[in-house]
């Protein structure tokens, strides 16, 4: 890992608990993402222990054609800390279990969530994050010896069929399970590596989308989610 990585809008050296969210089947996608993106964040942002709490947002007409059912998310939740030390102060804390998780159930499917602990490969950032409207978060199951490489090679696969490529990337990986909620992500998203490709122009995030989408057999790691997101910066 690289010891000093300019991630867009953070600090340095960031242990992120990373969650592909699903909605609470019988929400309107919009009523989920305002509930998140108001109340919830609002319980959250008083949390002790948390470095960055960043929501991305993917509303269903962002997603490519052809999507796998198992890849369909409504978001990804990204909670960062700057230790381990500092993750179990935001579970010690008193609002953790007695009102973030509790309001997750007003939400979010829970059967369907589960957190992984990623840390940065690398991070190769936008020139300007403030012109980043669309983030294409590809989670990867990654073999015992994928590392930085295989997020690179990914990322120039994907950027092989041409069309205006990410303004900016990285790739994490896995630290360690997070005991708060399942080993390894849920059953139908069990990743290890994540890839996150940040585009000024939301027409070129989907195009990569749909390519992601079209030549998943034939990609160079194993694929087991693809969201376009918004994000949602919180802290």
């Amino acid at each position: 890992m690289t010891a000093a990585l300019a991630r867009p809008n953070a600090p340095t050296g960031l242990i992120r608990s990373v969650a592909p969210v699903r909605r609470r089947p019988d929400l309107h996608w919009d009523e989920f993402s305002r509930h998140w993106r108001e109340e919830h964040a609002a319980i959250a942002s008083r949390l002790a222990g948390m470095t960055s709490y960043v929501q991305a947002h993917a509303h269903p007409d962002l997603q490519a054609a052809g999507t796998p059912a198992a890849w369909r998310y409504d978001g990804a939740a990204f909670a960062g800390f700057a230790d381990l030390e500092a993750l179990e102060q935001m579970r010690a804390d008193e609002g953790y279990r007695s009102r973030a998780v509790a309001d997750e159930a007003e939400f979010v499917d829970r059967a369907a969530m589960a957190a992984v602990l990623l840390v940065d490969d690398w991070v190769d950032p936008p020139a300007d994050p403030v012109a980043m409207r669309r983030t294409v978060l590809v989670f990867v199951r990654a073999g015992a010896t994928d590392g930085a490489d295989a997020g690179r090679a990914l990322a120039r696969q994907l950027a092989a069929g041409g069309g205006a490529g990410p303004s900016g990337s990285a790739w994490s990986r896995a630290l360690g399970r997070d005991p708060g909620l399942a080993p390894g992500g849920a059953d139908g998203c069990r990743f290890d590596a994540l890839l996150e490709l940040w585009f000024e122009e939301p027409a070129a995030a989907a195009v990569l989308a749909e390519r992601l989408v079209a030549t998943r057999e034939r990609l160079v790691v194993s694929v087991v989610a693809c969201l376009v997101a918004e994000e949602n910066r919180v802290i």
